[in-house]
């Protein structure tokens, strides 16, 4: 199995690829220390530069072990890696940071990790390494155990390197909660300060808790004791008691922590959501949490931490990491379904647009842990699931007041008279005669420019009295949003000094009943949109085009109606820079959004393979296109014949499936799919091979039923029991000959003697797909099609 570390350089909305490093097998870990990036999979080690250049690697597998490293840290002011494994009953490792060839110290017989594939947690707290872990040794009658160790990290602590034994006994936090999951830590170095984040689960309750120690003492006993903790809730719309992934944001004064959240509902699109906390004062205690041998462990004390601020909501985030800029917060949030999102806050916590910096073809999953280079945090090292690594360098760059302009046109000719009011950021404005509007309408071109961007939209502007449109509803919109007064007495448009603003006051008694949206057909479309989308509801007449809006845009895309009725529309998906659910609604003229429906926007489709691989020449074969997120795909076209095929889609195999076209030579052709006006490539082949050939038949007596036996020619077709259909002719009498055996020389049947023995038939039809054959009792045969009846000769026969 091979692997990826790809190289990602994003300035600002620019994206460009870097070099690419082959792995020989699955990423397990990746850490950064201050000069250096380790690589962990499954059987090497790798020391890179922060720049991917890899120095160093070693060997942590052998030809007889297997070794699970599960704790991989760097120690940077003491020069040094810190590895533990399984390997020999398990073992710890000191490496040199800058050589991972170099073995400083190393110790078996102590298992500091995890046996089983669990999650754990490991950091430099103090001068000690943290470890934050399952309890694996408890024995099934124990009610207290061991989550929280502190390791020695050299030989003049008390016990010596890798020692759990302080002054004169083991010192760890422990737990009567058996089902404990830690999902992140870390240490604040000024003041030197220690936090947890784990999941536990009690009695079928979920909670998120936070664990706090004092890390500057000196004494693994002091720091064990220092013990604060406190319960983490998530949020007032719904309750989401899993923490998946967390970051801290980087503070002068106080800590501000980001957690992600699930309520563990993949098909709920706001299944997740990222919350900001002030955790600088975590206080009280937690039920089942305390220092070694306090009696009782924890009592419920303390308040529970609720968020400062809920910032995204979405259906899978999976990962997040944050870096401050000045007075703004730049997060960085990995997704499940493979897309990397920035979202950027104010001094408020308040969230602008998101931008999509990254996105998978497939599902590939963000892990949990993205790390920054410590040196500039302008790097950042993201781990995929089926493992490629993004590395990407970021500008963060902002300012505060842009260089914002207007500039309205006719014909490249400046309309503004100059007695306007400046453009102040958002708004600008212009003044120009009215004798242009007499006579006609006027197309004016509106460019707004905000520092290196232009934004440019044709706008229609209308003589107020000449606006007359069939119904008093539309004539009233086409009123009111060219800038006019809709006199609702006289019923007519009318010039006005004082515009009104808000269609939906001056025209709603003009429309009765409201648009609803009953159902969208199909409602998933990949990110590159999807065609011919059915939407059926009610009063839909009036709807001149659909809305979409997502939670990871701002701005909402728009979609013409292409045709209607009262209770039917159809429209086209737009493409997506990202994935994840979307609220549709239908506006009407008054820019008034009506229903409430969603849609889903997943991957693109992959295909994995085509089944059969041959088709008979005449075609008509059922060929099956085997793969992901096949529900989407609209059609295939098939090369180098340019053929383009319609597709169905199989509910019950997730595949989709196409008849063959008639092709009349051989070579190989391949096939792509059609996702609205996009194409992916489909791995693999079919061929066409001559149609298949029957010889004669025979039939023999048997009770009531006559048995058929055809013989053919042997051919590579394979074809199966469903595929072929044979009909008996006696007389004017047809028999249904029931398939029970396909070899390679043969075709047998039965024609069933319900209601009477069948004794002969005069002559066969055999049809395969678009192939149908004639086939008489004196071994004359003969091809049929709709178009014409063409003879072949066979052993000697005279060809009809």
């Amino acid at each position: 199995m091979r692997r990826y570390l790809l190289g990602i350089l994003v300035l600002l909305k620019y994206c460009i690829c870097g070099d690419v490093v082959n792995f020989d097998g699955v990423i397990k870990d990746c850490v950064v220390g201050n000069s250096k990036l380790f690589v962990l999979t499954e059987h090497r080690l790798h020391q890179m530069r922060h720049d991917l250049h890899e120095e160093k690697r070693k060997d942590i597998t052998n030809a007889t072990h297997h070794n699970r490293v599960n704790i991989l840290v760097p120690f940077d002011t003491n020069g040094t890696l810190i590895t533990c494994g399984t390997l020999e009953d398990g073992y710890c490792e000191v490496l040199d940071i800058n050589d991972i060839t170099n073995s400083i110290y190393y110790e078996s017989n102590i298992l500091a990790g995890l046996r089983q594939d669990e999650t754990s947690v490991a950091f430099i707290a103090g001068r000690y390494l943290l470890v934050g872990k399952m309890d694996e040794d408890a024995k099934p009658q124990d009610s207290l155990f061991s989550v929280v160790s502190l390791w020695s990290t050299s030989e003049s602590q008390p016990g010596g390197i890798f020692s759990r034994i302080a002054e004169a006994s083991e010192d760890f936090i422990q737990s009567t909660v058996r089902d404990v999951e830690f999902v992140d830590g870390f240490q604040r170095v000024s003041p030197s300060e220690s936090y947890l984040f784990l999941n536990t689960k009690k009695d079928y309750e979920k909670k998120v808790l936070v664990l706090w120690m004092n890390s500057s003492k000196g004494k693994k006993s002091d720091i064990i004791k220092s013990l604060q903790a406190a319960t983490i809730r998530c949020c007032s719309d719904k309750v989401r008691p899993v923490l998946v992934a967390s970051t801290v944001i980087p503070s002068v004064n106080g800590v501000i922590w980001a957690g992600a959240f699930s309520a563990q509902n993949q098909q709920d699109p706001e299944n997740s959501a990222l919350a900001l906390y002030d955790i600088s004062n975590v206080q009280g205690q937690v039920k089942g949490f305390c220092a070694n041998g306090e009696k009782p462990c924890g009592s419920e004390r303390g308040s529970e931490l609720q968020p400062l601020s809920v910032v995204f909501k979405y259906s899978s985030i999976s990962a997040v990491a944050a870096v401050r800029n000045g007075s703004w917060i730049v997060l960085f949030i990995g997704t499940s379904d493979g897309q990397l999102i920035k979202l950027v806050l104010d001094e408020k916590f308040t969230p602008g647009c998101p931008t999509v910096l990254y996105k998978s073809d497939d599902e590939r999953a963000v892990l949990p842990r993205m790390h920054f280079d410590p040196v500039d945090f302008k790097h950042i090292y993201i781990v995929l699931k089926k493992q490629i690594t993004l590395h990407l360098s970021l500008s963060l760059e902002s300012t505060g007041n842009p260089a914002f302009s207007c500039t309205f046109t006719k014909e490249s000719v400046k309309l503004c008279d100059g007695s306007g009011s400046p453009a102040v950021f958002p708004n600008c404005s212009c003044s120009f005669s009215d004798q242009m509007l007499y006579t006609r309408s006027l197309k004016v071109s509106a460019t707004v420019t905000i520092e290196d961007q232009k934004i440019t939209e044709m706008l229609t502007l209308r003589n107020c009295s000449s606006i007359t449109e069939n119904s008093s509803y539309t004539q009233c919109v086409q009123c009111v949003s060219s800038g006019c007064h809709w006199s609702s007495s006289s019923q007519r448009c009318e010039w006005t000094r004082e515009p009104q603003l808000h269609i939906q006051d001056a025209c709603k008694y003009l429309l009765f009943e409201m648009p609803e949206i009953l159902s969208l057909e199909p409602s998933k479309a990949s990110f590159h949109g999807r065609n011919n989308v059915l939407l059926r509801g009610r009063n839909l007449e009036s709807v001149t085009k659909i809305r979409i809006r997502g939670d990871l845009e701002c701005i909402p895309k728009e979609s013409p109606v292409l045709d209607r009725s009262s209770d039917t529309l159809r429209f086209h998906i737009p493409p997506s820079a990202t994935k994840g659910t979307v609220k549709v609604c239908v506006v009407t003229p008054d820019d008034r959004c009506h229903g409430n429906s969603t849609i889903t926007y997943s991957s693109q489709p992959s295909c994995t393979g085509i089944q059969p691989t041959v088709s008979w020449s005449s075609g008509g074969r059922k060929i099956q296109v085997q793969g992901s997120n096949m529900e989407l795909v609209e059609s295939v076209t098939v090369l180098p014949s340019n053929k383009v095929l319609k597709t169905q889609f199989n509910t019950s195999s997730g595949d989709v499936w196409f008849h063959s076209h008639s092709y009349d030579g051989s070579g190989q052709f391949r096939l792509l799919l059609n996702v609205q006006n996009s194409a992916v490539d489909c791995l693999g082949y079919f061929s066409y091979k001559p149609d298949p050939e029957f010889t004669e038949f025979t039939t023999l007596q048997v009770a009531n039923d006559l048995q058929v036996n055809i013989q053919k020619k042997a051919d590579v077709l394979n074809l199966s029991m469903n595929e072929v259909t044979v009909t008996g002719l006696q007389g004017d009498q047809q028999y249904q000959c029931v398939l029970e055996k396909i070899e390679s020389y043969s075709v047998i049947c039965k024609i069933k003697g319900e209601s009477g023995a069948v004794t002969a038939v005069d002559s066969l039809t055999i049809t395969v797909g678009n192939y149908v054959l004639g086939m008489s009792g004196t071994k004359y045969l003969f091809c049929l099609s709709p178009q014409n009846i063409t003879g072949r000769v066979y052993g000697g026969a005279m060809e009809t």
